[in-house]
């Protein structure tokens, strides 16, 4: 018999670290359970050190974010000023990470996301600001915890040292910082003008997709995959919701059938030729999907769908133009 392959069991653990996360956050009645899943697929690493600093940095970086975001919803009074802490927040953060350039940036990638996470559905309807902000951290630990758990074991330790630090240059370093910027007010300005799911839909993946393409020193990855990956993740997500609306019982069926397309995912990204393509497969289909919620209506999941993907295209096309693609 043919031994099991060393990305199967990947796919394995992954595929239980997503599952019992989603399943942990719906159970404990977390307002946006799908966020505990995410963090799966990208703290696992090849190396057990850099297994632990990702998992220390997702952490650190989400609790500074919420604390921002919360503090930028209760303390700034117009909707003006939150809008510039929005965007302060994803340049100022892309731009220092690419700066720092190693490991340690992905804490400061994380605090602009997660300010990203906060603020952005304030600008389309009331929320409680304190229960955003916790329901984002308690997310984040439970993925977090779940794939540093299942996976340690089974990550071997780094034998060689880190490369070592390279300096970027300023000019490069405010470059990415302004993209980044200037695609979080595109992100605000749609979803004040569009509203809604497909509003917020755009306006956080325009944020996450720049802090995260333009702090990085080798974007090439990304950008080679982002609107394939991002196609595959919202086409995933509308199947899910139109099985999910399909079945008799949606409210009982909305966690199981999430099951089957985290485990599809789990081997897209362990897989050694769909790796970096399954990386922006599983986000996307976990933020438009909204698995393991009750949802919308199919329409708006559709729009919201088309929203990301639009964002996606759109936020590649700036990148190449003005972007660093070494």
């Amino acid at each position: 018999m043919n031994p099991v392959s060393p990305w199967t069991l990947r796919a394995l653990q992954l595929f239980a670290a997503a599952a019992i996360s989603l399943v942990l956050a719906v159970r404990l009645g977390l307002q946006n359970p799908f966020w505990a899943a995410i963090p799966v697929w990208v703290v696992a690493q090849p190396h057990r050190q850099d297994l632990l600093l990702r998992a220390v940095m997702r952490i650190a970086g989400t609790a500074l974010g919420a604390a921002i975001g919360w503090a930028g919803l209760i303390w700034l009074p117009d909707e003006a000023s939150r809008m510039a802490l929005l965007i302060g927040s994803a340049g100022i953060g892309a731009a220092l990470a690419y700066w720092i350039g190693t490991g340690y940036s992905y804490g400061v990638v994380l605090a602009a996301i997660t300010v990203a996470v906060v603020i952005v559905p304030s600008m389309d309807h009331p929320v409680d600001a304190t229960h955003l902000a916790l329901d984002r951290i308690w997310c984040t630990l439970i993925g977090v915890i779940s794939v540093t758990v299942i996976t340690f074991a089974f990550t071997p330790r780094r034998t060689d040292p880190m490369p070592p630090r390279t300096r970027a240059g300023a000019v490069t370093v405010l470059r990415h910082g302004l993209i980044a910027a200037g695609c979080a007010l595109a992100g605000a300005l749609w979803v004040k003008t569009v509203g809604g799911p497909p509003g917020m839909a755009g306006a956080m993946s325009l944020s996450i997709f720049s802090v995260l393409a333009c702090s990085t020193r080798m974007p090439t990855p990304m950008m080679r995959n982002l609107v394939p990956g991002t196609l595959i993740g919202v086409l995933a997500a509308v199947a899910y919701r139109a099985l999910d609306l399909a079945l008799p019982d949606p409210s009982g069926s909305v966690l199981l059938l999430a099951l089957p397309f985290l485990a599809a995912g789990s081997v897209l990204r362990t897989h050694p030729r769909t790796a970096a393509l399954g990386l922006d497969t599983n986000m996307v289909f976990l933020l438009a999907a909204e698995a393991g919620t009750q949802g919308h209506l199919l329409q708006t999941h559709v729009l919201a769908a088309l929203s990301l993907l639009g964002s996606a295209i759109a936020f590649t096309a700036v990148f190449r133009r003005f972007g660093h693609m070494p």
